[in-house]
C-alpha cells in the first residue's frame, strides 16, 4: 500500500514540475513580447519616459510631505491673548522700587513692572532687555548700550539714555543707601545720544553685565525727589516702569496685587491679560490655596511641602538650580565671635548632612564655601570643617570662652529657617554655650538686625548671581550698611584676591585669585556655609510657555512671561 502511495506522489510531482516549466516559459515569452520588447522598441524615448515617471513620483512625495506638515502646523496650539494668571507669594510687598530689594516677593513683582538694560534668561545667561545690543571695548573697560527705539514707560513717555544715567546717579549717591551701590563704584557714563549710553569702568570687571540687569527708573517722574527720600517716596506705591505689566496702585495692606498687561511693551504685548499675586504670611497657606485651585502657582515650595505638591494633579513641580547658599554668619566684630578658636569649635560641631536630610528633607546639597561648585574659583581643597565633635571641644577649650556664654542667633521668621536655626542651636549647646534663637519678619530683620549688624550669628542666605564675584559679600569695604558683608569680615589679603579676581581678564588667573580667597576665607571661618537649597516652583499645567532651567535668582522665572499663555485657538 505504501509503495503505491509513493508511486502516485512521485507521478504528481513530475506533472507539477512539467506544468511549472511550461508556465515559466509562457510568462517569460509574454513579458519579453509585451513589456521588455515594447521598452526596447521605444529606443531613446524610453529614458525620457523614465524621467517623467521619476518626476511624477518625486512631486507626489513632495505634495504628500507638504500636506502632512500643513496638518501639523494647523493642529498646533496658537496662543491667544486673555486670561488671568494667579500666583501665591509668601511675604509682604510694601513698596516697588528696583533699587531696594526687600525680599523675594517684592523682587518678583518688581521684575514684571521694571526692566533693566539686560536680563538673565532661563539658562542663566545675560540677554538683551531695554538695550537691544551692546558693544564692549577690547580692554573691557567701556560698554556701549543701544536702547530699543520703541521702549516706552507705562505713562507713554519714551525711554531715553537720560533715564539710564539718572538711575546710575541715584544708585551711586550714598544718600540713596541702595545695596547695589558697590556694583557701580567708580563707573562713569557718557550719553552719546537719546538711545545710546557708554559706561567707562576704572578697570576691567568681568561681572559688569550682570549689574546692568538693575531695573531702570523714570527721570521725568523722580528727578525732583531727593535721594534720601527715594526709599519712602509715594512713587513706590504708584510705580511707572517699562516692564511687560503695569500697576495702578500698590495697597500696602491688601492681600493681592493686580497687574495689567502693558499693550505697548517693546518686545510684544503679553498674552496673559492679568497677573494677580496673592500674598500669604506662610507657605502652608500658599500650598493650601494651590490644592484648592485658588491659585495657578506658588512662587517657592518649601522642602517639607515638595512631596505634597508632587501629588497634586495638574501641577508641574519644577526644580531649578540657583547659585545660592545658606550659612551661619558670625559677627566677627563682637566678642566672642571675634575668637577664631571659638568659631572653629562651632563649625566643627555643625552637622550639615543631618540638617540637609532632616530639616531640608534632602531638598538641597551640603555646602562649605562662599564660591559654589561649578563656578570659577571653587576650591574643594580649602580647609573644610566637617563634623568632629571631639575636635570641636578642643578648640572650645582653647578659646577660653566661658561655659554658659549667651549667643543670639537671628534669622528670618519662616518655617525652613526656624527649623535650621533650632537645629544649629541644639548642636552648639552641646559645647556648653547658650543659644537664643530670635526670628523676625523680613522688614524687621532688615531694619533692626541686618542693617545695624545687631546679632552674634545671623542665619541667612546669599545669592552670588552668574559670576564668582563675591566682593559685595566679603570685601572689608562692604562691612557697613548698605554693604552686604554681614560677618564684618576683614582680611587685607582676602581683599586683594577679591579685587584681583573681579578685574581679571584671563579665566585661569581669575580662578587662581578666587581660589586663593577661598583658601584664606576657610582658615578664618567668618561663617559656616551649610547648604545650597533647591528652588522648587509649582505651576499649573494650564500655563504654557514656562521654560526656565537654571536661573540666577527666583524672579528670573518671569524672564519670558510675555510668552506665557492660558488661552489658545
Amino acid at each position: 500500500m505504501s509503495s503505491y502511495t509513493e508511486f502516485t506522489f512521485k507521478r504528481k510531482l513530475r506533472s507539477w514540475k512539467r506544468k511549472f516549466k511550461l508556465w515559466r516559459t509562457w510568462l517569460y515569452n509574454y513579458l519579453n513580447r509585451h513589456l521588455f520588447g515594447s521598452w526596447q522598441k521605444l529606443g531613446n524615448v524610453r529614458w525620457t519616459f523614465a524621467a517623467w515617471i521619476f518626476i511624477i513620483l518625486v512631486s507626489f512625495w513632495g505634495l504628500t510631505s507638504q500636506i502632512i506638515t500643513l496638518n501639523q502646523i494647523t493642529s498646533q496650539e496658537k496662543p491667544k491673548r486673555g486670561g488671568i494668571y494667579k500666583e501665591a507669594l509668601v511675604g509682604q510687598v510694601k513698596s516697588l522700587n528696583p533699587l531696594f530689594p526687600e525680599n523675594n516677593a517684592t523682587e518678583s513683582v518688581v521684575s514684571l513692572v521694571f526692566s533693566g538694560l539686560t536680563k538673565v534668561n532661563g539658562n542663566r545667561e545675560i540677554v538683551s532687555d531695554l538695550a537691544e545690543k551692546w558693544e564692549v571695548s577690547e580692554d573691557r573697560k567701556n560698554y556701549t548700550f543701544y536702547l530699543r527705539k520703541n521702549a516706552t514707560w507705562h505713562d507713554g513717555v519714551k525711554v531715553t539714555s537720560n533715564d539710564i544715567a539718572f538711575t546710575v546717579d541715584r544708585v551711586q549717591n550714598p544718600d540713596t543707601r541702595s545695596p547695589y551701590s558697590a556694583n557701580w563704584n567708580g563707573v562713569k557714563y557718557q550719553i552719546i545720544d537719546e538711545t545710546t549710553i557708554r559706561f567707562s569702568l576704572p578697570s576691567s570687571y568681568g561681572n559688569f553685565l550682570y549689574n546692568t540687569t538693575l531695573g531702570i527708573l523714570p527721570k521725568h517722574r523722580l528727578d525732583s525727589v531727593a535721594s534720601s527720600n527715594l526709599r519712602s517716596y509715594e512713587f513706590n506705591q504708584r510705580p511707572i516702569g517699562t516692564g511687560p505689566y503695569k500697576i495702578d496702585l500698590l495697597e500696602v495692606d491688601s492681600s493681592a496685587i493686580n497687574l495689567k498687561a502693558y499693550e505697548k511693551y517693546y518686545i510684544q504685548e503679553p498674552y496673559i491679560s492679568d497677573v494677580i499675586f496673592a500674598l500669604f504670611q506662610d507657605s502652608k497657606e500658599a500650598i493650601d490655596s494651590l490644592i484648592r485651585k485658588q491659585v495657578d502657582a506658588v512662587s517657592q515650595v518649601p522642602p517639607e511641602d515638595v512631596s505634597t505638591v508632587e501629588k497634586i494633579q495638574g501641577i508641574n513641580d519644577y526644580r531649578i538650580g540657583l547659585p545660592a547658599y545658606v550659612g551661619a554668619f558670625f559677627n566677627t566684630k563682637n566678642s566672642p565671635m571675634n575668637n577664631l578658636d571659638f568659631r572653629k569649635a562651632l563649625a566643627l560641631s555643625t552637622d550639615r548632612e543631618g540638617i540637609v536630610k532632616d530639616q531640608l528633607y534632602s531638598e538641597g546639597s551640603v555646602a562649605y564655601y562662599p564660591i559654589p561648585a561649578g563656578f570659577v574659583g571653587f576650591n574643594p581643597s580649602a580647609e573644610k570643617y566637617q563634623l568632629n565633635f571631639d575636635k570641636a571641644k578642643e578648640y572650645y577649650a582653647n578659646s577660653k570662652v566661658s561655659n554658659g556664654t549667651n549667643l543670639r542667633l537671628v534669622t528670618l521668621d519662616s518655617a525652613q529657617y526656624k527649623l535650621v536655626a533650632n537645629k544649629l542651636a541644639e548642636q552648639w549647646r552641646k559645647l556648653g554655650v547658650n543659644v537664643e534663637v530670635i526670628t523676625a519678619d523680613i522688614s524687621n530683620l532688615q531694619q533692626n538686625y541686618i542693617r545695624s549688624r545687631n546679632y552674634d550669628i545671623l542665619l541667612y542666605g546669599q545669592n552670588i548671581g552668574i559670576d564668582s564675584d563675591v566682593y559685595s559679600f566679603w570685601h572689608s569695604s562692604q562691612i557697613n550698611d548698605p554693604g552686604l558683608n554681614i560677618s564684618n569680615y576683614k582680611n587685607a589679603d582676602a581683599d586683594k584676591f577679591l579685587e584681583a579676581g573681579r578685574l581679571a581678564k584671563d579665566q585661569a588667573f581669575k580662578a587662581s585669585r578666587y581660589s586663593s580667597f577661598v583658601d584664606i576665607w576657610s582658615k578664618d571661618v567668618p561663617a559656616v556655609i551649610i547648604y545650597s537649597p533647591y528652588y522648587n516652583y509649582a505651576q499649573s499645567d494650564r500655563i504654557k510657555g514656562f521654560d526656565a532651567k537654571k536661573i540666577a535668582e527666583p524672579s528670573n522665572r518671569f524672564y519670558n512671561i510675555y510668552n506665557w499663555y492660558l488661552l489658545s485657538n
